[in-house]
């Protein structure tokens, strides 16, 4: 098992929060910051994405659901709320496929099964394909900006700037 960074914060009942595509942990900056008051927030770095670029990406939502399963375990974590973003809220659905019993409340935000969320601005695969063809540093920010009613203006849409600054390639494809 490749060891992902984990951010561990505040005390109480676990909250694992789950990125989306070209996201990490910090992200979740406003929302620990709350919400680590009352709860033991846990937030990982998917393989490949933020402090956890230099691991190996993998190539499913199985896998990534899988590792954030696997290093929860680790952290002898038993019972939790889940929360996922975007692509993170398809990782959430694999989790509570494979871990069920574990999850005491889930939340989707932002998310479909496959990718394919009604009103997308455009499909997974065409995010995709401007990826490969503009790279990260044009694609990213221009997919982020659709996650906010201000968007790149938004107060908080620098988080999502940074955390794609902090991708692999091999991630994002």
């Amino acid at each position: 098992m490749q060891e992902i960074y984990i951010e561990d914060t505040g005390s109480g009942y676990p909250l694992v929060l789950i990125h989306g595509f070209l996201g990490s942990s910090e992200m979740w900056e406003p929302q620990i910051n709350y919400l680590s008051k009352y709860f033991r927030v846990i937030t990982p770095n998917l393989p490949g994405f933020g402090k956890s670029k230099t691991i190996k990406s993998v190539d499913s939502i199985y896998l990534m659901a899988n590792s954030v399963i696997e290093h929860l375990n680790k952290k002898k974590i038993e019972k939790f709320y889940l929360l996922g973003h975007s692509m993170g809220g398809m990782i959430v659905q694999e989790m509570a496929k494979l871990a069920g019993e574990k999850i005491t409340k889930l939340i989707c935000y932002g998310t479909g099964p496959i990718g394919d969320i009604p009103g997308r601005f455009e499909s997974m695969e065409e995010s995709r394909k401007k990826l490969k063809k503009n790279g990260l540093e044009i694609t990213a920010p221009r997919i982020a900006k659709t996650w906010f009613i201000e968007k790149d203006k938004s107060k908080y849409f620098y988080l999502c700037e940074e955390a794609s600054k902090a991708t692999s390639m091999a991630a994002a494809d």
